[in-house]
């Protein structure tokens, strides 16, 4: 499997590609005048699209920053028409945020499932916090955490 992490110019690409994508699909959508009927759901699909599409390219950003970005999205094509000199639509705002929570919803449920059955990963899971790791202890009044009792089960 090819692996992106050691290429930070790739994954800042994809972010750009993502947030790119998702601002041409959401200025799409603030076009009102198209009457189609069936907007709401093109709503819902647009914005389910939207945040899974995040998610499956951008595997090495948090997961809660992936959901905060698609918030403020629904936050921004929610309040675009207001430019337009329209009026916030209840209905659309409700379906872009149902779109966002039906791809976050399994991302959750997931982790949930993991930490339910003790798949919790260590504190020093990210490279840069292994580095900084025994600079921290060294600044920390008390003793070292290698001088402390281990924990009994």
């Amino acid at each position: 499997m090819f692996s992106i992490s050691p290429f930070p110019i790739l994954r800042f690409g994809s972010a750009i590609a993502v947030l790119g994508v998702a601002i041409i699909l959401v200025l799409m959508l603030s076009m009102r005048a198209a009457g189609l009927p069936w907007l709401v759901t093109l709503h819902v699909l647009t914005f389910y699209g939207i945040t899974a599409g995040a998610y499956l390219a951008l595997p090495f950003i948090r997961r809660g920053d992936i959901l905060m970005v698609a918030s403020w999205l629904v936050l921004g094509a929610g309040v675009a028409p207001c430019f337009a000199g329209q009026e916030l639509s209840a209905p659309h705002m409700f379906a872009d945020m149902a779109g966002v929570l039906m791809a976050a919803g399994p991302v959750y449920i997931a982790r949930f499932r993991q930490v339910a059955q003790g798949d919790v990963r260590p504190l020093q899971r990210r490279e840069g916090e292994a580095q900084a790791a025994p600079a921290l202890a060294r600044s920390r009044p008390g003793p070292a955490p290698s001088d402390l009792p281990a924990p009994t089960v």
